[in-house]
């Protein structure tokens, strides 16, 4: 405690030390249970909280000497706040979660972040050891793979296509072969039929299966329960790209049911789920060895920011106002839903029957010109998509359709969905 004695009369002495008291004992609190808390706290006490552990590290020594070639040296002070004064970083070359000697506090702070992350998930019913890392969701995947191929000695990836570059890019990206398994239609929906993937790892020596059960319709969501059956059958490791997974039940009870079987990874973006700037992911899996592994397939030290920015995220939300932003997402998502079919009605179109909880496809004329007038008013996130273009459909042929995606994620507002209805409507 630091020494305010004899400053001022001892009544008012009393008085200023209750208040100080109680704002460290909110941080004091987190520190202590070291889980997410039920109401979220305030950004003064967050920032309070990080410059305390950015102060034990060693550059924060007002009598250090340092002579090496990485002594966090920052030339301006806009740099040091934009990692929140955490300049070594997270992390040792050989493991991102090992203590930093340099970096005692970012240390602490990963560490809490991975807990505080780890006690979230288990609230939503995952039952799983989490980390945080400071790269996003394609290179996160890119990491999970790496580690397969360490661990188990993977030579190929097993791929139920979904038209999503950053799998595709993450497993060139570390030099592993994928074998894309090709989408069936069925009426609206595009899907990888489960015993299409059992052939195709029977074919592979020592495959990965690299499953999506997050997309934008009309490609539905890998039957990832009956991936991972198969998986605990055959003895083939299972990475789950789940990346906005975390915002929504009907994903996350998805995913407890294929945690009964074999999955090693499951790969989660922070933007998209924890409100975050873009930058980091989130893994997680029953299996802790294999998150270890994971950890030590990451070369070098890594930036703290993406780490403190999901370490805010979860402080400041807290759990009772994630799960209300859950069930403002699903109310967000009946209203776009009955919006659409109205349009639908009018117009002469359709909206796909294809079963996702976040996004929705309606059948437009001219669909990239449809997203380009939302886009000149000022609406962000529609998704138009013609026909012939096979990698926008998800589906190896000519889909039947031209459409138009629109999103009801978490966060969206009520009256940001109407009004996005009332364009559609003028514009279609």
């Amino acid at each position: 405690m630091i020494n305010i004695n004899n400053f001022l009369p001892k009544n008012m002495e009393k008085r200023g030390k209750i208040s100080l008291n109680e704002n460290i004992k909110i941080i004091n609190n987190i520190l202590e249970q070291r889980t997410i808390p039920e109401e979220g706290i305030s950004e003064e006490h967050i920032q309070f909280l990080l410059r305390i552990l950015s102060f034990m590290d060693t550059d924060k020594d007002p009598n250090v000497i340092q002579i090496g070639e990485r002594e966090a040296r920052v030339l301006t002070r806009i740099q040091k706040e934009s990692v929140f004064n955490f300049c070594h970083g997270v992390g040792r070359s050989g493991n991102l979660i090992d203590p930093q000697p340099k970096a005692p506090g970012a240390s602490i702070m990963y560490k809490l972040t991975n807990q505080i992350l780890e006690s979230f998930l288990k609230k939503l019913g995952l039952k799983v050891k989490a980390i945080a890392t400071p790269i996003a969701t394609g290179m996160s995947i890119g990491l999970a793979l790496s580690a397969a191929r360490k661990r188990y000695k993977v030579d190929s990836v097993i791929y139920p296509y979904a038209a999503h570059k950053s799998p595709i890019k993450a497993t060139s990206f570390i030099g592993l072969r994928m074998r894309l398994v090709e989408t069936v239609l069925d009426g609206d929906k595009v899907y990888v039929p489960v015993e299409d993937i059992e052939k195709a790892i029977d074919k592979e020596k020592n495959p990965v299966v690299l499953s999506t059960l997050t997309f934008f319709p009309p490609r539905e969501s890998d039957n990832i329960v009956e991936i991972s059956k198969i998986c605990e059958e055959k003895d083939i490791p299972h990475i789950i790209n789940a990346a906005y997974a975390l915002q929504n039940f009907y994903y996350i009870e998805k995913l407890k049911k294929s945690l009964k079987y074999r999955v090693d990874a499951i790969i989660s973006s922070s933007d998209k789920n924890l409100f975050t700037p873009i930058g980091g992911g989130i893994i997680y899996t029953k299996n802790e060895e294999f998150l270890k592994e994971i950890s030590l397939s990451y070369p070098g030290r890594a930036s703290a920011n993406p780490i403190a920015n999901i370490l805010i995220s979860l402080l400041y939300l807290g759990f009772k106002n994630y799960i209300n932003l859950m069930k403002t997402q699903k109310k967000c998502k009946k209203i776009l839903d009955d919006g659409l079919n109205e349009i639908a009605k009018k117009k002469g179109e359709k909206v796909l029957n294809v079963e996702n909880p976040i996004s929705s496809a309606i059948t437009v004329k001219n669909p990239i010109d449809v997203a380009g007038k939302l886009y000149n008013l000022r609406i962000t996130g529609p998704r138009g998509v013609n026909r012939k273009d096979k990698f926008g459909t998800c589906y190896l042929g000519e889909y039947p359709y031209d459409y138009l995606v629109v999103n009801a994620a978490i966060g969206v507002k009520e009256e940001d969905i109407l009004r996005v209805l009332e364009k559609l409507n003028e514009i279609i």
